[in-house]
C-alpha cells in the first residue's frame, strides 16, 4: 500500500500503518550531470519510525557538490543529496516517544527512496525530498524546532552546528585571536561560534558579499584575499607573533600552508574544510617549528550541538538569516543545481528548497 502525495500535502495520511510507504518527489542527480524531480516512495513505516512532510531542505554547497563532482564517494548514482531539512510530522510509530502528528521537526536523513518500478535511489542522505521516513532517535535523527524559528532557517541547522563543533573541539576561549580562512557557510558558522566564545575574529575570503555577512555575524576584521596580502594584514591586526587559532574552512589545499604560517608558537590549526579522499601534504617544518596543535572536526556535534544552534536561533543570538541569499521552489531546484555544478556559486551563499507549507 502507498499513500498518495496529495494526501501527504494535505496532512490527512495518518491512517497509514506499518509497512506503508509515503509517496512524494525528490531531487535526483544522475551520473551524466543532470538533475530531475522524480516521483519517489520512502522506506516503509515501522513502529520505530516517523513520517515527515518536508517544508524546506537546506543546501550544503561544500559537501553536496563534493559528492556530485566525485571529490567524495557517497555511493552510486542516481542519488539524492541533502542532509538537513525541516518539516511536519505526519506519522508516528507505536514505539516512538516524544513526537505527535503536527510537530515541527528538523532532521538529517531519509532512510530510503525508491523510484519507478522499485528503482533504488541512493540516499546520500536523501533529504531533498518532499517526504521522509526515519528513526528519530539516532545520531542523524530528528528533534523539535522552537516555535519562533522559521522553517527555512531551521532547515540550515547543520552548517552552523558544524562550525560550533569545530570551535568547541578546538577549545576557543575569551580573548583568543582567530583567523577563519574561507567564510562560506561552514566558515560563517565558525565566525559566529568563535565570536560567541569571546574571541577576536578575522575573516578571510575572496568574495566581498561573504565578508559582509561575516561582519554581520560579528567578525571584527575582514580581508579580501584577492585584494590584500593576508599574512601582512593579519600581522597588522594581531601583531607579528601569530594568532592562537586558524580555521581552514575552504577545503582547498592551497590554503593550508599559509594558514599554518599565521600561527603563533603552540597555536592550533583546525582542519574545518573537507579535502576529499587521498593524501594531503603541508610544509612540515613550518608546523614543527611552531609546535602547533591540529584539530580535525567531523560532522555536526550531533544532538547537543544542534540544540545549541536552535537555542541560539530562538534567542536571536545567531542571525543566520543574514546568510540566506537564495530560496527556491522545488520545481526550480534541478536548474539551480545544474547551474551551480557547471558554473560555480557566483553570488550564492546560503540556499534552501521549498517543498510544502
Amino acid at each position: 500500500m502507498t499513500i498518495a502525495e496529495s494526501d501527504v500535502h494535505a496532512g490527512t495520511n495518518t491512517s497509514a500503518g506499518d509497512g506503508d510507504r509515503l509517496s512524494g518527489r525528490a531531487l535526483v542527480a544522475r551520473d551524466d550531470g543532470t538533475f530531475v524531480l522524480q516521483d519517489v516512495q520512502t522506506a516503509a513505516l515501522t513502529p520505530q519510525t516517523i513520517g515527515i512532510e518536508t517544508r524546506w531542505s537546506g543546501v550544503s554547497f561544500g559537501t553536496e557538490f563534493a559528492v556530485l563532482r566525485r571529490k567524495l564517494d557517497w555511493g552510486p548514482f542516481p542519488l539524492t543529496t541533502g542532509y538537513m531539512g525541516a518539516g511536519v510530522v505526519t506519522h508516528v510509530g507505536s514505539e516512538v516517544d516524544g513526537y505527535r502528528p503536527g510537530d515541527r521537526v528538523y532532521y538529517r536523513r531519509n532512510q530510503e527512496l525508491l523510484g519507478a518500478n522499485g528503482e533504488s535511489i541512493n540516499c546520500a542522505a536523501g533529504v531533498h525530498a518532499s517526504v521522509a521516513v526515519l528513526d528519530p532517535t539516532g545520531d542523524h535523527g530528528a528533534d523539535h524546532i522552537p516555535d519562533n524559528v522559521p522553517d527555512d532557517i531551521a532547515s540550515m541547522f547543520v552548517l552552523p552546528s558544524v562550525g560550533l563543533t569545530g570551535v568547541n573541539q578546538a577549545e576557543v576561549g575569551v580573548g583568543d585571536r582567530v583567523v577563519v580562512i574561507g567564510v562560506g557557510m561552514i566558515g560563517l558558522g565558525v565566525v559566529a561560534a568563535a565570536v560567541a566564545r569571546g574571541a577576536r575574529v578575522l575573516a578571510v575570503d575572496i568574495r566581498d558579499e561573504s565578508l559582509q555577512v561575516a561582519a554581520g555575524l560579528g567578525a571584527h576584521h575582514t580581508v579580501n584575499a584577492r585584494e590584500s596580502d593576508v599574512p601582512a594584514r593579519v600581522a597588522d591586526v594581531f601583531g607579528h607573533d601569530g594568532v592562537d587559532f586558524v580555521f581552514e574552512s575552504t577545503g582547498l589545499r592551497d590554503s593550508i600552508d599559509m594558514g599554518i604560517t599565521l600561527l603563533r608558537q603552540f597555536g592550533c590549526f583546525v582542519w574545518q574544510g573537507n579535502y576529499g579522499e587521498g593524501p594531503i601534504s603541508f610544509q612540515f617544518l613550518e608546523a614543527h617549528h611552531r609546535r602547533i596543535r591540529m584539530v580535525f572536526p567531523c560532522d555536526d556535534g550531533y544532538r547537543p550541538s544542534r540544540q545549541a544552534v536552535m537555542s541560539s536561533l530562538s534567542n536571536g543570538w545567531l542571525k543566520w538569516d543574514l546568510t540566506m541569499t537564495d530560496r527556491m521552489e522545488a520545481d526550480d531546484a534541478p536548474a539551480f543545481y545544474k547551474r551551480i555544478l557547471d558554473n560555480g556559486l557566483g553570488t550564492v551563499l546560503g540556499a534552501a528548497i521549498h517543498w510544502a507549507g
